[in-house]
């Protein structure tokens, strides 16, 4: 949820909470004073009835002011004389309904007859007001939300373009290329932010140049000596004036050499897909790259007496990403499945629509799944590995947004990849 929604959304929320509260404080409030101003007219004409009582008999109290309908009788002998004020329903032969009307009822004596008195006002003009006021409160809350909105969808949005725009920038942002530069703010809260952001991302871009030309330069400077070590090596392993001793040395010198060799090309590589230095993309059928690299390690397979099982389901799978990646992808993963496999294990692929699943058998893991992916992380059963090949898988999904899984079942790894799109 956006920013400027959330706000919304918080504001119209506790808006509307407290104008209930106070719609329900205000109309118990008016209906109070509308029944006190009720009662107090009930109380003012019941002194002018007393007054006039007498005129009863003549019919003329009925024409008194302000008196919508009177009730005198003769009060019993044990009737009480208390003043009572109460709502009742009656029925008005004009609009042909029943209306509340609020009465007084008290009692009064003329000569030496007592009288049980009443007179009642109708509610309905208090009642019309509450609708009325009650009405405007409403439409006020529905003017305020309307107002809400259009500050949020106007006024807000113009706020708060300059931090959207700083977040545009941000996703924009690339190491390797120039800082985040943003306009000077009026707002101070928005300037110190957009201080912040352009110090971190210089820094940032600095940092990467740094470490970028550190690594570049590291790579080239160690291709040399090793170069010259690997082949003096050779050099004085074809001499003949070598013994025995110093031939199994110089092997061992040369088997670290090559290793050397290897991880340094590794780690060279990974540093050019975390630096996004593969830009090529190509659209590339997964079962013709799987069935490449099935021949190309055929050797392997048949020495470890690998079986293969193919299970493609789906023909048409295609990865649209640099072709040199996506032969890293897959030989990386069938190596693994060939090296930690068991003597005459099986290697089961599986294609699905977006999907590709690759099994084999083989021992748990010595350690974490969580680790697996991890560099130099390795399984000490098998020697001369870095444990950087799944490191590089990892890196290549991240870099095309190819979500891998791995899960162990019944013996078997199993590796599932979802291709985006």
């Amino acid at each position: 949820m956006k920013l400027l929604t959330k706000s919304t959304l918080f504001i119209a929320t506790l808006s509307l909470f407290l104008f209930f509260i106070m719609g329900v404080i205000f109309f118990q409030v008016l209906k109070s004073m509308s029944i006190s101003d009720l009662n107090r007219e009930l109380g003012d004409l019941k002194e002018v009835v007393e007054e006039h009582l007498g005129d009863y008999t003549d019919h003329l109290i009925t024409e008194l002011p302000g008196i919508d309908s009177l009730s005198v009788r003769a009060a019993g002998p044990g009737e009480r004389s208390d003043v009572v004020i109460r709502d009742t329903l009656m029925y008005d032969y004009k609009e042909n309904q029943f209306r509340t009307y609020r009465y007084i009822q008290f009692h009064s004596i003329l000569g030496t007859q007592g009288y049980q008195v009443r007179i009642y006002k109708s509610t309905n003009p208090a009642d019309k007001l509450v609708e009325r006021v009650t009405l405007m409160m409403t439409l006020m809350v529905l003017l305020f939300l309307a107002g809400i909105f259009i500050l949020n969808r106007f006024i807000f949005a113009n706020l708060w373009h300059d931090f959207f725009e700083a977040i545009d920038k941000l996703k924009q942002f690339d190491t390797s290329k120039e800082p985040v530069i943003l306009r000077e703010q009026d707002i101070e809260e928005f300037e110190e932010l957009r201080q912040a952001l352009q110090t971190m991302t210089r820094r940032l871009a600095n940092d990467y140049k740094d470490l970028k030309e550190y690594t570049d330069h590291t790579t080239h400077e160690l291709q040399t000596p090793l170069a010259v070590i690997k082949s003096k090596t050779e050099l004085l392993i074809q001499s003949k004036n070598m013994g025995e001793e110093e031939m199994k040395c110089l092997e061992a010198i040369n088997t670290s050499i090559q290793q050397l060799s290897r991880l340094n090309a590794t780690l060279t590589l990974l540093t050019r897909i975390e630096n996004r230095q593969f830009t090529e993309k190509e659209e590339i059928d997964l079962i013709d790259l799987l069935e490449r690299h099935l021949e190309l390690l055929e050797e392997h397979i048949g020495l470890r007496k690998i079986r293969i099982e193919r299970k493609y389901r789906e023909r048409g799978l295609v990865m649209v990403m640099d072709q040199g990646l996506a032969d890293l992808l897959i030989a990386n993963l069938l190596k693994n499945a060939i090296v930690h496999n068991i003597q005459g294990g099986t290697i089961v692929l599986e294609t699905l629509p977006g999907r590709l699943i690759l099994r084999n058998d083989g021992h748990p893991l010595e350690f974490s799944e969580e680790e697996l992916f991890a560099r130099f992380v390795k399984d000490t059963r098998r020697t001369g590995n870095f444990g950087l090949g799944l490191s590089l898988v990892k890196k290549v999904c991240e870099t095309y947004q190819i979500n891998i899984e791995y899960s162990f079942d019944n013996q078997q790894h199993t590796f599932i990849l979802t291709f985006p799109g």
